[in-house]
């Protein structure tokens, strides 16, 4: 997943991996990527508001937002505490906060990190995700003919990349992601998956060699198994 820059225009003070901590001059981790000066921080992508808070390790005001089941982005520094709220659904450029120094911090700057969990520490380099630099590979998906989670969460990049899904990649669906999977066959976007809607799916996987079935409206081993072989070779 594909991450917008919160801090367009800024320089980056200190890039993510090893450096000398600026207050205690001991070598450690940096678990982000610093942008100095007091700006407008944006939030980064598409998702929900998961904590508001005061970081006790020194990060002063804090936001983090979910984006999906294994990505979670956080903002460290700010100026005062968000106007955002818990539970909050955001989108991409959507003010967080303005940078500040608040915590332990030597000037106005963003602290921000990529995390694979809500935990601390389980960081990523936030370079892979940002528009215009290298994203990780999404790993391929079992082509077992059941649209189990792992098949949902591979539908819902696909559809947040192309087709204006706005909800998070959590492999669980509801009418977010049903109306994007209308978009996608060029349905009206009711949120509603009925016959007509499995139709144009089959229709679609169909088109591109994807499926050989009737097209029925009903979604067995062989349209799953189409769609799976779709998502794995980016051609749904």
């Amino acid at each position: 997943m594909r991450l917008n820059n919160p801090a367009p225009g800024r320089p980056v003070t200190s890039p993510y991996g090893m450096r000398k901590h600026p207050i205690t001059g001991a070598w450690k981790k940096h678990h982000g990527i610093d942008y100095g000066g007091t700006f407008k921080v944006l939030c980064a992508g598409d998702g929900i508001v998961n904590h508001i808070g005061w970081s006790p390790r020194g990060g002063g005001h804090l936001v983090i937002i979910k984006h999906a089941t294994n990505l979670y982005t956080v903002y460290y520094h700010g100026r005062e505490k968000t106007s955002l709220r818990k539970g909050e659904r955001v989108r991409a450029g959507d003010l967080v906060y303005t940078s500040g120094s608040t915590g332990a911090s030597t000037g106005p700057h963003l602290h921000f990190e990529c995390r694979t969990s809500r935990v601390w520490g389980s960081t990523r380099d936030p370079q892979l995700y940002i528009d215009g630099s290298p994203t990780v590979a999404p790993q391929p998906i079992q082509v077992t003919g059941r649209l189990d989670k792992a098949t949902w969460k591979a539908w819902q990049e696909v559809l947040k990349e192309d087709w204006g899904y706005e909800g998070i990649i959590d492999g669980r669906p509801g009418p977010m992601t049903h109306r994007a999977i209308q978009r996608s066959v060029n349905m009206r976007a009711d949120g509603i998956i009925g016959p007509t809607t499995r139709k144009a799916v089959q229709k679609h996987l169909k088109s591109k060699k994807f499926y050989t079935g009737k097209i029925d409206g009903i979604w067995g081993r062989g349209t799953i198994g189409g769609l799976q072989n779709a998502l794995n070779k980016n051609e749904y």
